[in-house]
C-alpha cells in the first residue's frame, strides 16, 4: 500500500458527513447540548401523550396492561419479531436454570468466575451458528468492550486501524467513537457509501468499517460490496446484525452470518438477543483466530462486575434449542406472511424486505405523536419516531411486525393505518406520497 500508515495519518481530524476533514476540538464525535436541544421537546411531547415511560404488565392473551390507566393493548413496536419472549419453552428455560442453580448470579466479576450455564449457552449458540459465540449482558456492553480493541488492533493483529463508522450505525456503536479515536483516527462515511470506504482503504491501508447489517429503521448493508473491499484491501468488518438475528438464516444466524460460508479473520458480528431471539443480552460472533481469553481479560465492560444472569442463560439455552429445530421455520414463515399482508396494503420504502421493520414517515413530530396516540386508543401501540431516532423531516411511526400477531388483529391494525396514516406519508424528498394504498 502506498498510503500513509496510521501513525503518519492526521489523527486529529475526523470526517463530517460529506467526507471533509474537521479540525481537532470539542464535539468532534458528540454534542450533548445540541442533541438535547433538538430532541428534548420530542420526548416531552411523546410523554405528555402517554407514549413513553410506561410501566406495564404482560397478560396471557398477548396484550400489555397499563395498571395506571386500566388500558390493555397490543404492541406493534415490539422487537420480539418471532414472539419468543413469551414462548412457554423460553420462559420455562429461565425457571429451570434458576431452580437448578439456586441463585441469580455468582456475585463476582466474570473475569474470575462465570456460571457454567453461561458456557453451555455459548457452546450451544457456537454450534448452531457456526462461529465462536460469546455472550454479554447487552449488545451495548459487548460493543463498548470490544470495539476499541478493533481500533487499537489488539483484537486482530496488534496494529491500529483507521475506523470508519457508517453515518447510520447504531447509537451503541457511535457512543464509543471518542474511545476508538484515542486509539486510531475515526471517520464517518455517508450511509452505505462503498466508494467512501474504498477511498479510505486506498489512503490508509488498514481500515475497519463499523455498521449495522440490518438497520433499525429498515434497510441492509451492502454486504457484497463490503466483502469485495475486504478481499481487495483487507478491510475489517464490524457488523451489528441485531434486527436480523432469528429473522434470517436457517438457524436464525442473521443476515451477515447466513450470507458467508465461514466467519473469516476479518469479520466480527454483534447482535442483541432482546429482539428476534426473545431473550436478553448480547452475542458476539468472533472468528476462531480471536483468543477468548483476550476478550475475558481486556474487553472492559464485558469483564466488569457481572455476568449475564442465570435465569437469562436458561432462557437462551431454551431459545437456542428452538432455533435448532423445526419450529423456527414455522415462526419465520408466519412472520413473512404477516409482512406480505402488511406490504400489500401499506406503502413503505421497505416493502418487500424480509426484515420486519417498516418506517412510516409523516414529516411532522406533532402529527406522528397524535397518530400514535389515536392508535393506542384503539388498542395498538405503534411508537412515534423523531430525532434522534430518525432524522428531522422523517418523523413518523415505526411498525415492528411479529409472527404471533393474529389475522384479525393484523387486519384491524392495517385498516387504521390505511385510513389515518397512509394519507400523510411522505417520500424521501419530504413530499406527500401520491397514489392509492397498495
Amino acid at each position: 500500500m502506498s498510503g500513509p500508515s496510521v501513525a503518519e495519518t492526521a489523527a486529529k481530524t475526523v470526517s463530517d458527513d460529506s467526507g471533509a476533514a474537521v479540525p481537532e476540538g470539542p464535539h468532534r464525535f458528540r454534542d450533548t447540548a445540541k442533541m438535547m436541544r433538538l430532541s428534548q421537546g420530542n420526548w416531552r411531547e411523546a410523554e405528555s401523550g402517554g407514549l413513553i415511560n410506561l410501566h406495564l404488565d404482560c397478560r396471557p392473551d398477548g396484550t400489555l396492561h397499563d395498571p395506571d390507566t386500566g388500558r390493555s393493548f397490543l404492541n406493534l413496536s415490539s422487537y420480539s419479531y418471532l414472539g419468543l419472549n413469551t414462548h412457554p419453552a423460553v420462559v420455562q428455560g429461565a425457571i429451570d436454570a434458576l431452580t437448578a442453580q439456586g441463585c441469580v448470579g455468582l456475585g463476582i466479576t466474570p473475569t474470575r468466575m462465570r456460571p457454567s450455564v453461561l458456557r453451555q449457552a455459548q457452546d450451544q449458540l457456537s454450534e448452531i451458528w457456526r462461529a465462536q459465540c460469546l455472550l454479554a449482558i447487552s449488545c451495548s456492553v459487548a460493543t463498548a468492550g470490544l470495539l476499541p480493541l478493533v481500533s487499537s488492533g489488539h483484537l486482530i493483529d496488534g496494529r491500529p486501524r483507521v475506523t470508519v463508522f457508517d453515518k447510520r450505525s447504531h447509537f451503541c456503536m457511535d457512543y464509543v467513537k471518542p474511545i476508538c479515536a484515542d486509539e486510531a483516527p475515526v471517520l464517518v462515511a455517508p450511509h452505505n457509501d462503498i466508494d467512501f470506504v474504498e477511498d479510505a482503504c486506498k489512503k490508509y491501508g488498514r481500515v475497519a468499517y463499523v455498521a449495522d447489517g440490518a438497520y433499525s429503521m429498515g434497510g441492509l448493508a451492502d454486504l457484497d460490496g463490503l466483502l469485495q473491499l475486504q478481499d481487495r484491501y483487507g478491510l475489517f468488518l464490524w457488523m451489528d446484525d441485531s434486527h436480523a438475528i432469528s429473522v434470517m438464516g436457517d438457524r436464525g444466524e442473521g443476515y451477515i452470518r447466513s450470507a458467508v460460508d465461514r466467519l473469516n479473520d476479518l469479520t466480527l458480528i454483534t447482535g442483541s438477543l432482546e429482539k428476534g431471539f426473545g431473550c436478553s443480552g448480547g452475542v458476539v460472533m468472533l472468528p476462531d483466530s480471536v483468543d477468548p481469553a483476550l476478550v475475558n481479560t481486556f474487553a472492559g465492560p464485558m469483564c466488569w462486575s457481572q455476568s449475564p444472569s442465570v435465569a437469562n442463560m436458561g432462557s437462551v439455552l431454551a431459545a437456542a434449542r428452538l432455533h435448532a429445530g423445526p419450529e423456527l421455520n414455522v415462526l419465520q414463515t408466519r412472520l413473512r406472511a404477516n409482512l406480505d399482508y402488511f406490504d400489500s396494503r401499506v406503502p413503505s420504502e421497505s416493502a418487500g424486505s424480509i426484515l420486519p421493520v417498516r418506517a412510516l414517515p409523516v414529516g411532522d413530530r406533532d402529527l406522528a405523536v397524535d397518530l400514535s396516540r389515536r392508535l393506542l386508543a384503539e388498542g395498538f401501540y405503534c411508537a412515534p419516531v423523531y430525532f434522534p431516532v430518525t432524522s428531522r423531516g422523517r418523523e413518523g411511526l415505526r411498525v415492528m411486525m411479529r409472527a404471533n400477531l393474529g389475522e384479525d388483529d393484523l387486519r384491524r391494525f392495517v385498516d387504521l393505518l390505511v385510513d389515518w396514516v397512509v394519507p400523510h406519508l411522505v417520500g424521501a424528498d419530504g413530499a406527500v406520497a401520491a397514489g392509492d394504498p397498495r
